[in-house]
């Protein structure tokens, strides 16, 4: 059995606590690096078969790490990118933009699934669903690494479930923390414990 996992990346370099989105030049802080490869060390010893990640820099640093046990190259797929939606505000802090745009805040506490018509969190949702079943179809037994981003892991978690995206505020998904997307995920899990039930 192909077990596939979504895993967000690890902490970020952000001291001004701004929305870095899709930003370039937010890497992981030393301290998420370090958490980075301590879980590549306890995942040394699980059957990892590939690990794909996010284009973003966080993603493919965190995805290094991850994979570097395995001798594996980290192979980068858009749709492991962070949910569009996020750029409406980047590089704003977020203190300003709860400030400028409540009413907006107001809708993705409510129905988060209303928003950004153009790039509907359902749909990064099943992007990431689809990558799922791609990448289960083409790998072996063992496990599956995608490192992504919250946002799209969530709506992920929810969209295989056959889950109304209005239950996404309430789905938090700590840093290198994932969910089991294939087989269908029964709940939200640490990565670790996942590995070491394949």
């Amino acid at each position: 059995m192909t077990i596939v996992l979504g895993v967000r990346h690890a902490t970020v370099e952000n001291p001004q606590n701004v929305v870095y989105a899709r930003l370039p030049g937010f890497g992981l802080s030393s301290e998420g690096r370090a958490a980075a490869e301590r879980t590549g060390d306890v995942l040394a010893s699980a059957p990892v078969r590939a690990v794909y990640a996010s284009p973003l820099e966080r993603a493919r640093e965190t995805a290094a790490a991850l994979a570097a046990a395995h001798g594996l190259e980290v192979i980068v797929d858009e749709r492991l990118i962070e949910w569009s939606f996020w750029s409406r505000w980047e590089g704003f802090e977020w203190e300003r933009v709860r400030d400028d745009d409540p009413e907006t805040f107001r809708i993705y506490a409510e129905d988060p699934g209303s928003l950004h018509p153009e790039d509907p969190l359902q749909a990064a949702g099943e992007r990431v669903v689809s990558w799922a079943e791609e990448a289960a179809f083409e790998h072996g037994d063992g496990v599956v690494i995608g490192v992504s981003h919250e946002a799209p892991l969530a709506a992920a978690y929810l969209a295989g479930r056959g889950e109304s995206m209005r239950g996404f505020p309430a789905v938090h998904i700590p840093h290198l923390q994932g969910v089991r997307l294939l087989p269908p995920p029964p709940e939200l899990t640490d990565p670790r414990a996942v590995v070491q039930k394949p």
